[in-house]
């Protein structure tokens, strides 16, 4: 008798147990910030932010010391578009936690969508004082350089990272066209062949 292949797992079923596992452990006592973080990061993920949101403040209700809560409600109130109150929860991180690596790129994240490009450019030049590889951080500098007009100083940036890793070169080029102050190519080699041109050869050749 031919053997039949198990029916297909319903994703969406699969996500709910997913979510009535960490709910579970949620209910640990005591409390295991992780847990909450870990919940509130997936139902973010799917888009229930009012729940995502209830699941931080829960957690920290608990444990009102864990800063990687206070993190994880902060981005979250970014993707929901509440820069107000992530800006209020990175600066909390902020004066816990002043070399923490993601409470710097938050709130510089709030900084840039603000306009405040010169603060943002600050935070994340510290930032990556900690993690200098960072190349989504770096990106994230060379656009504010950008929106700000410092043009040079931005592809400059971009030019680092594209040329740290080959995945970094189409991010790098995204950002290049992004904003007031980018440059747009039709051509995606020709983006990417600008990347690896040193400016100064540039100049001399022109």
């Amino acid at each position: 008798m031919p053997q039949l292949d198990p029916p297909a797992a319903d994703p969406q079923q699969s996500v709910e147990a997913a979510l009535e596992t960490l709910r579970r452990a949620t209910q640990a006592r005591p409390a295991q910030p992780l847990a909450f973080l870990e919940l509130g990061d997936l139902l973010g993920r799917l888009g229930r932010f009012n729940e995502a949101a209830q699941v931080f403040e829960a957690g920290l209700a608990l444990e009102p010391r864990a800063i990687i809560l206070r993190v994880g409600l902060g981005y979250l109130n970014l993707a929901r578009n509440d820069r107000a109150a992530a800006r209020a929860e990175f600066l909390a991180v902020r004066a816990a936690a002043p070399k923490r690596f993601d409470g710097m790129v938050g709130l510089a994240n709030v900084m840039a969508l603000d306009g405040e490009h010169a603060a943002a450019v600050d935070l994340y030049r510290r930032a990556l004082e900690l993690q200098p590889d960072n190349a989504v951080t770096r990106i994230a500098l060379a656009r504010a350089l950008l929106d700000m007009g410092d043009r040079d100083a931005g592809e400059a940036e971009l030019r680092r990272v594209a040329a740290a890793a080959p995945d970094n070169v189409g991010p790098a080029i995204r950002a290049l066209a992004a904003g007031p102050h980018g440059r747009a190519f039709l051509d995606p080699a020709a983006a990417a062949a600008f990347l690896k041109t040193d400016p100064a050869s540039r100049r001399k050749t022109s």
